[in-house]
């Protein structure tokens, strides 16, 4: 420690004069005094010392706090800026909330559009399902009634064939007679001969003749008869030979007629069929339609849920961020007044380097520092908030961020199913309409083949009656023929009467007999021949009967054909009107899909 001025040893060194008495009481009182005040002059020397000390120290510590005002301000500055910042982010988060809740509004709107549009689009597969099922049965029954035409006709073809060639055997045997009464009018031409000859003979004879040129007028006149039944028969037979040709020729031209309308029925029922085989596809590629519409129902679903939820995180987000948007507000005003505090502290710590009141300067830099740490608490207390607050901004940013990735992935797997849907749409469109066209062109074919198998159908029974006809007329040959039998009965009774009166002429009879004799061999051959065309007459009405039953047969067949397909083209009306609502809903699906198409590429972008 410094000695205090005055004290050294040269200031004790002694006086002159100090041996005496009075000089030693002097000296001694002056040394008194002069210790005094150095003693004095030591306080204050260490009053002045201490006092440095003290300011040395409140500089010290004016300068700390300055120091530390300063390094508070930095931070309290750096905090206020980062607050700004965090502020202008928070606004911009709540601005990209808002606009995520809006687009998720949007794909809300959209997701529900697809829904609505994959709902219709369902009805329309359902229906068209429908239409599909019917017009295969309609068409499977319409080829089923023109496969049974087109049988009736091919056995009408088969009536006609065989009645044609049973005509050819009717028109042969009718040869067969015309050919048996060339003997006939043989026999009756000899027969007026020997007739003729007898006349002569009794007229010789004279009186012994009288009674057989009675019997040989009677011959002549049964002769004469039997040419005209004869000549009669030729009429008929030759009436039947030409309404034979005439019935052939019709019948062979219904048989062509039914083999070209059988062949066009074919194609047309293969055509039918193939209508048949397409729905067939049909009913495939709605399945595979309605397997991708139902994808798209269940998917806009979670379209919807996504959307939801990232509404849902919009909201979370934007409350966050407006409840960290307060935590900012109330974090920079904790900021500013800790500012404000700082600079009054760097203020208080200015004034302490010269303070003369320790005391009050101490209190104030306690209220300061208060004052500051109940900032800094509000500051701390906002910043947790905001911590918390980002914390969930975080979290819902995730599942937002989660959930968009989901949308994108449900919104390329609706494009893939919307895709298809529209594919398969167009593809039936295109081929219900080249259906439409052949089903057009199959119709008219049907409606002409009916109506050609029907005007068959009618000549057929032309021809039926045509051959009913010659019943009558076989009927007409065998009463003739009744009639020359008759002829041949009388002529060879007339031959045995003209055989007793040559008896009874004795030597002038022996002509008579051998004429009569002659006669009766005539009879007995105009009857076998006779007996044959009856015969004939009677295979001749089997053979029209036959043939009018097959032709009747074969006509009633078409007609109850004809009947039948006739409700065929009811059925290919029915299709057609089936397949014209395929096309148009095949149309309306190709809308609804492209529909479809474009809300999901809106919310794809909306998400």
């Amino acid at each position: 420690m410094d000695k205090p001025k005055g004290l050294s040893g040269k200031g004790l060194a002694k006086q002159p004069g100090g041996g005496k008495k009075g000089s030693s009481s002097f000296h001694h009182d002056d040394k008194g005094a002069e210790f005094a005040q150095k003693r004095e002059e030591a306080r204050r020397i260490a009053a002045e010392k201490a006092k440095s000390r003290t300011l040395a120290k409140q500089q010290q510590i004016s300068e700390r706090i300055a120091t530390a005002s300063e390094q508070l301000s930095s931070g309290i500055q750096e905090g206020s800026s980062a607050s700004e910042e965090l502020m202008r982010a928070m606004q911009q988060i709540a601005s990209g909330a808002e606009e995520a809740s809006s687009s998720s509004e949007e794909s809300k709107a959209t997701a529900t559009q697809i829904e609505k549009n994959a709902q219709i689009n369902s009805n329309l597969a359902q229906t068209t399902m429908d239409k599909v099922n019917l017009i295969q049965t309609l068409t499977t029954a319409t080829s089923n009634d023109i496969r049974s035409l087109i049988e009736g006709v091919n056995k009408a073809a088969t009536a006609a064939i065989q009645t044609a060639n049973l005509m050819q055997d009717l028109e042969k045997k009718s040869e067969e007679v015309g050919n048996i009464l060339q003997s006939v009018v043989r026999i009756a031409d000899q027969t007026n001969l020997l007739a003729l000859n007898a006349a002569i003979e009794a007229a010789r004879a004279g009186e012994h003749g009288r009674g057989f040129a009675i019997v040989a007028d009677e011959v002549r006149n049964l002769a004469e008869t039997s040419e005209k039944s004869a000549n009669q028969i030729k009429d008929v037979v030759a009436d039947i030979q030409a309404e034979v040709r005439k019935v052939v020729q019709e019948v062979n031209n219904i048989g062509a007629t039914a083999k070209e309308e059988s062949a066009k029925g074919t194609e047309i029922t293969n055509g039918i069929l193939g209508i048949a085989n397409a729905m067939v596809q049909f009913q495939k590629i709605t399945d595979d339609t309605n397997v991708g519409i139902n994808n798209i129902l269940e998917l806009s679903k979670e379209y919807l849920s996504i959307a939801e939820n990232i509404a849902a995180s919009a909201e979370e987000i934007s409350a966050s961020a407006e409840q960290s948007r307060k935590g900012t507000e109330q974090q920079a005003k904790a900021f500013s007044e800790m500012s404000s505090a700082s600079e009054e502290l760097a203020q208080t710590a200015e004034e302490l380097k010269n303070s003369t009141n320790m005391q009050k300067s101490a209190e104030e830099l306690a209220s300061m520092s208060e004052q500051l740490s109940a900032n800094i608490e509000e500051a701390l207390s906002a910043s947790q908030e905001l911590s918390s607050a980002i914390e969930q901004i975080q979290k819902a940013t995730e599942i937002q961020s989660r959930e968009t990735n989901k949308g994108v992935e449900v919104g390329e797997r609706i494009e893939g199913s919307n895709f298809q849907i529209e594919k398969n749409a167009s593809s039936m469109q295109t081929q219900v309409k080249e259906i439409a066209i052949n089903l057009t062109q199959n119709k008219l074919d049907v409606d002409k083949m009916i109506s050609n198998i029907g005007l068959a159908t009618e000549k057929n029974f032309e021809a039926a009656k045509s051959i009913r006809t010659l019943s009558e007329k076989t009927l007409a040959i065998d009463k003739i023929v009744e009639t020359i039998i008759n002829v041949t009965i009388k002529t060879d009774m007339l031959a045995v009467s003209g055989s007793i009166e040559a008896a009874r002429a004795g030597e002038h009879g022996k002509g008579f007999s051998v004429v009569s004799g002659d006669i009766r061999n005539l009879a007995t051959e105009s009857s076998q021949s006779a007996d044959q065309i009856k015969d004939l007459v009677r295979s001749l009405s089997l053979l029209v009967d036959t043939s009018a039953i097959n032709v009747e047969t074969a006509a009633n067949l078409s007609q109850t054909e004809v009947a039948k397909a006739k409700e065929s083209t009811r059925n290919l009306e029915l299709i057609e009107a089936d397949i014209k609502t395929i096309e148009n809903q095949m149309g309306e699906m190709v809308k609804n899909a492209q529909e479809a198409k474009q809300a999901n590429e809106e919310a794809k972008k909306a998400i």
